[in-house]
């Protein structure tokens, strides 16, 4: 019989997949629980109260080792001195979210989760002040905004979204696509990894035209 542990774990596995594929408002959490193999339809409650609980139990477990490894990244960035420079950040954002599809025996739903919760009102994490596992983000988004002085508070926080929405919809078509068609090929994602940067770059620093209509 599995611990407590085990089945929030599975119960984060399915869930994940489900809200994936079908969409968070189109899956019960009663479906989860049966897709989970739990007979107590009541599993989901029990573990995380709510399905917005369970949401935030996605994010948490998920962005946890992803938070861990942007830091890591950071740590050596500025042990080289590079930890304001905006490309060698913008490598930092995009590495470890390209790194989560090198894993064929560990198939991810997470980037399609990310972008079907980016369209629910009010489900995904937009304070990235309120969780320790967007620390990570905080940082990088602080540091990358710093990077760009010269143009407008607004318009870099524009860039910033531009940005994540690229970055977040290429890899979650991508993690469809390795899913569908088997493990990925190491020189594909590295040329995936530096378009990104590049792509990123030029958007946060693209110059700013006067509005004319």
């Amino acid at each position: 019989m599995g611990t407590s542990t085990d089945t929030r774990r599975r119960l984060i596995d399915v869930a994940e997949r489900l809200f994936a594929e079908q969409g968070i408002h189109a899956t019960s959490l009663r479906e989860i629980a049966a897709a989970a193999d739990q007979r107590n339809t009541s599993a989901v409650a029990y573990h995380f109260g709510t399905k917005r609980g369970l949401v935030d139990a996605i994010y948490e477990e998920r962005l946890t080792v992803t938070t861990a490894r942007q830091l890591e990244l950071l740590e050596e960035l500025d042990a080289r001195g590079r930890g304001t420079e905006l490309r060698a950040l913008t490598q930092v954002l995009v590495r470890p979210m390209v790194e989560r599809l090198e894993h064929p025996e560990r198939p991810s739903w997470f980037l399609r989760f990310v972008v079907n919760a980016m369209y629910v009102e009010g489900i995904a994490p937009t304070d990235l002040r309120a969780h320790p596992w967007t620390r990570g983000l905080l940082t990088l988004h602080t540091r990358i905004s710093r990077c760009m002085p010269k143009l407008p508070a607004r318009v870099r926080e524009n860039r910033w979204d531009f940005f994540i929405g690229l970055l977040l919809h290429t890899l979650a078509q991508r993690e469809r696509t390795l899913q569908a068609s088997g493990a990925p090929d190491v020189a594909d994602q590295r040329l995936l990894a530096a378009d990104l940067i590049d792509a990123g770059v030029a958007v946060l620093t693209a110059q700013v035209t006067p509005v004319r209509w």
